[in-house]
């Protein structure tokens, strides 16, 4: 027999038993959330190709509706035409896909010529999708008083508290509300949830990590009648909690450090991770929501500003940026530009108002009152906003036009002397004379290296953040063989309403302005230089009863795993409407009233009675109301992925809490800090962004979906985190003790309690056969541990 024959046999068995050791503690995790229903990318991507390339021969307003088909109305959609249907859900031989392929057994269309490739593609996806439509359109209100009655535009205002059946149940104002309609659905509400339960839950609601076994037995010793709000207030001001909250936000203002692509012209910003780091100290330092708003859209135009929060900004300094190639026509260029603006607009918008704002760039919105005028009027902000770096210091604002006017014009010339020289291997490989193109070489060769002196020159002042400056942005064609984008600080402008979308069609020039709906009376032009200003303002006043019930539902949504109005992102007429209208108008008014401090928000609703209840099944309760929408139970969550990650590293002993800087590389080895600190990517995601479900930071992250597939599964089971983490665990905690002892170890390390009778059995089954290496099978009780179902999710 071989050296090292046995162990590799032993070790099998021991795989064996680790495989029905699984089978006892694992189960497949079950889908949460709900999966996109497409409209949205219907109305963002497919009505705008129906508008621009359609609707002249099939709509309302055709000189001839063609072929009895019209495509300006989910019913005509779905009704079709002389012909029959012109699109089946997911089926890729729909009339309208043959159609535009110029299919030979189908009428080409448009008759002029194929679409490009792109729109190809986003019909085709669309109707892989199911060829999702809206719900049939009323109306079209007019934007003025009548539009200003809708429920989610009114103000907020404190609510009587209402009267229930048990007035002994609810700890806070919040839990008469769900009571009431507990009372209406004749459901009664789960009996508390034990106090090792509980600890476990606000640990990691609260900061994303798990108590340790030592503190969830002393809070479960703990008799005072406020042990657990004592536990709250001291999570509250642990710097854990800003590192937790920070990545709720994150997703909101889909935050990354690079672009889709990485060409010259979208190269990574250089400080992504100095926004990161001031979300996570703003929460921390609980500074109220509304300034959070206003430092985030205009830190730079606000007399009071400190200078370490200028990194805000880098909420649209980290914006995504799309390659610009100077060689295309002026017309594509600013059909890209047009992109970059429109995706600011929605992520502001929608983040911040939850309106869908951005359905309005073709034509007006077709549900909601806002108008294509309102979209260019917020788009023309954007369009006198320009990507920047600043020097986190006071009066920076010189060296910062001069540093980003030298970047600019070196960008130019490393573009222009790229091009030079490939047209000069051209001419060699073509045997032409290529010394024609030596002397323009030269010459941007000694321009850039002046402009590099100066670069280095002005770049040498200290921290910097990606951020925000106002300047005009035009896109100029002068030059038919290369197109620059050029930016002009204190020069500002107006956009008109593109036609149908299209920069190359302009209309009627639109002021700068808040949407008319929200504002207090006709909405007054903004007269301070790109408007940033202004539009945080307008946000935080005029719309406040809007802005703070979308946040207050998101953080709601945040805690107890299911948002009030399920929707967050859309709080207009296609979306849902709140399970709960008082309670969150309560919560909202007093969230104002509070000085919009989160943390305020947050105590109110984790010390509530709601929140504390259990999450026993009710067979009879789960018959009335399955999705628990009425809160009669708390909800059984899966960890995110930044928690579960976190609490492998720390019961592991692995875990470095040290914070800030340039981010880590997750993927690899030594990526041992808080998972928040790990490099997000647009390009080329973390193999755990991918896997677990965070939201594409190419846009808007609405809220979490919770996937389940095979590939999560095998993560769990062969990923070298999670092994390695399993070895560090089982060296740590059990190697060298007996089997009780070493057992009991890992699950307080990891379970926050003792193993039973079955479960001791059960591990000495798995470690008593390997007299020899006895360290892979507790590395293999480790690894079950870890991917266990009691470890993963939440009571």
């Amino acid at each position: 027999m071989q050296a090292g024959t046995r162990p590799a046999k032993a070790l099998n068995r021991r795989q064996q038993t680790f495989a029905t050791f699984t089978l006892l503690l694992v189960t497949f995790m079950p889908t949460g959330g709900r999966a996109d229903d497409g409209v949205d990318f219907f109305e963002k991507k497919v009505r705008p190709i129906l508008v621009e390339h359609c609707y002249s021969c099939h709509s309302a307003g055709a000189k001839k509706e063609k072929g009895g088909l019209r495509l300006d109305t989910p019913e005509a959609i779905r009704r079709g035409g002389d012909s029959g249907p012109a699109v089946k859900a997911n089926d890729e031989k729909s009339l309208l896909l043959r159609s535009i392929a110029h299919a030979a057994d189908a009428p080409a269309m448009p008759p002029k010529g194929k679409l490009p490739d792109a729109i190809v593609a986003d019909l085709g996806r669309w109707v892989k999708m199911g060829a999702p439509l809206p719900a049939a359109a009323t109306a079209k209100p007019e934007v003025g008083e009548a539009a200003r009655k809708f429920w989610s535009f009114q103000p907020v205002v404190e609510r009587p508290t209402p009267k229930v059946s048990n007035p002994k149940w609810p700890a806070r104002k919040a839990d008469s509300f769900i009571l009431q309609k507990l009372d209406e659905q004749k459901l009664s509400p789960a009996p508390a949830a034990d106090a090792r339960t509980l600890i476990r839950r606000v640990y990691f609601d609260l900061v994303g990590l798990p108590p340790t076994f030592e503190q969830v037995e002393a809070f479960a010793a703990d008799t005072r009648p406020d042990a657990y709000e004592r536990l709250v207030d001291e999570l509250l001001a642990s710097p854990r909690f800003g590192e937790k909250w920070a990545r709720h936000w994150l997703d909101v203002a889909r935050y990354a450090e690079d672009n889709s692509t990485s060409e010259a012209t979208c190269k990574p910003p250089r400080f992504p991770y100095r926004y990161r780091d001031w979300v996570i100290g703003t929460f921390n330092a609980d500074v109220p929501f509304d300034r959070f708003i206003r430092l985030q859209l205009a830190a730079d135009l606000a007399p009071d500003t400190q200078p370490a929060d200028y990194a805000a900004l880098g909420f649209l300094g980290l914006s995504p940026v799309y390659h610009k190639e100077p060689k295309l026509s002026k017309d594509v260029i600013a059909a890209f530009v047009a992109d970059e603006w429109d995706e600011r607009v929605d992520v502001i918008t929608r983040g911040f108002l939850g309106l869908t704002v951005a359905c309005a760039r073709c034509h007006d919105h077709k549900f909601d009152p806002i108008t294509a005028e309102d979209y260019y009027a917020l788009a023309g902000v954007m369009a006198n906003t320009q990507l920047a770096e600043r020097p986190l210091k006071p009066d920076a604002d010189a060296g910062q036009n001069a540093l980003m006017t030298v970047r600019l014009d070196l960008l130019d010339a490393t573009l222009r002397l790229g091009y030079a020289k490939e047209m000069r291997g051209t001419a060699l490989k073509e045997k032409k004379d290529a010394t024609v193109f030596d002397p323009k070489i030269k010459a941007i060769e000694a321009k850039m290296a002046d402009l590099k002196k100066r670069e280095q020159a002005l770049d040498t002042s200290g921290p910097t953040a990606n951020v925000v400056r106002d300047a005009g942005t035009w896109v100029n064609g002068d030059d038919p063989a290369w197109t620059v984008v050029d930016y002009k600080p204190g020069q500002y402008r107006n956009l008109p309403v593109f036609i149908r979308g299209n920069p190359a069609r302009p209309g009627e020039i639109v002021p700068r302005r808040f949407l008319g709906v929200l504002s207090s009376g006709e909405a007054r032009p903004f007269r301070e230089g790109s408007g940033r200003r202004e539009l945080a303002n307008a946000i935080t006043t005029d719309a406040a009863g809007l802005t703070s019930r979308v946040f207050v539902n998101r953080v709601w949504g945040w805690v107890f795993g299911r948002h009030l109005v399920t929707t967050p992102s859309n709080f207009g007429s296609l979306g849902d409407r709140p399970t709960h209208p008082e309670l969150l108008d309560d919560l909202a008014a007093r969230f104002v009233a509070n000085r919009w401090s989160v943390k305020w928000l947050v105590r109110e609703l984790v010390t509530s009675a709601a929140y504390r209840q259990s999450s026993r099944h009710d067979e009879k309760a789960a018959a009335s109301d399955p999705d628990d929408r009425w809160l009669w139970r708390a909800p059984r969550k899966r960890l995110e992925l930044e928690e579960w990650r976190d609490a492998i590293l720390q019961v592991s002993g692995q875990l470095s809490l040290a914070g800030g800087g340039p981010s880590d590389n997750l993927d690899g080895p030594k990526s041992v800090r808080r998972t928040v600190y790990g490099r997000v990517s647009r390009e080329r995601p973390a193999d755990i962004h991918r896997l677990f479900d965070l939201p594409d930071p190419r846009g808007h992250g609405e809220k979490r979906e919770s996937t389940t597939t095979p590939v999560q599964q095998l993560y769990f089971l062969n990923s070298p985190f999670v092994r390695q983490s399993a070895a560090t665990l089982a060296k740590a905690t059990a190697t060298g003790q007996s089997i009780e002892d070493g057992t009991k170890a890992l699950f307080r390390r990891v379970l926050l309690r003792d193993p039973t009778a079955d479960e001791l059995m059960t591990a000495r089954r798995l470690i008593q056969p390997a007299k020899e290496g006895g360290v892979p099978a507790w590395e293999l009780l480790s690894q079950t541990l870890l991917a266990s179902n009691e470890f993963l999710f939440l009571n």
